[in-house]
């Protein structure tokens, strides 16, 4: 399943500054349902950003995610439209530190 629209949309537009992850053990569920998160994001993000800031922006929402919800938590966004919204909130608070510059 795939993140709501609203939720994609709200992660491509988090503010966030790029660096680099420590490699630690993966929380989501599957690399394809991280793939969708990326694929998703970035699509929603093409819409303010160019492709290359848009994808690595989402890529780097993607590590953050990862790094702050557990993996029922990221299954529990990935395929519950109505996830509570506190557990939305927490999923952009995460990736708010990547940074997006807006297209001129």
């Amino acid at each position: 399943m795939r993140f709501s629209s609203t939720f994609a949309l709200a992660a491509s537009l988090a503010f966030l500054s790029f660096g680099a992850q420590a490699a630690a053990p993966s929380n989501w569920p599957s690399a394809a349902e991280r793939e969708n998160f990326v694929k998703d994001c970035t699509s929603a993000a093409r819409e303010s950003v160019d492709a290359k800031t848009a994808k690595d922006h989402c890529e780097c929402g993607a590590d953050k995610i990862n790094a702050e919800l557990s993996t029922a938590e990221i299954k529990e966004l990935m395929t519950n439209q109505n996830a509570k919204q506190e557990l939305k909130n927490k999923a952009v608070t995460a990736i708010s530190s990547c940074k997006v510059v807006k297209k001129k």
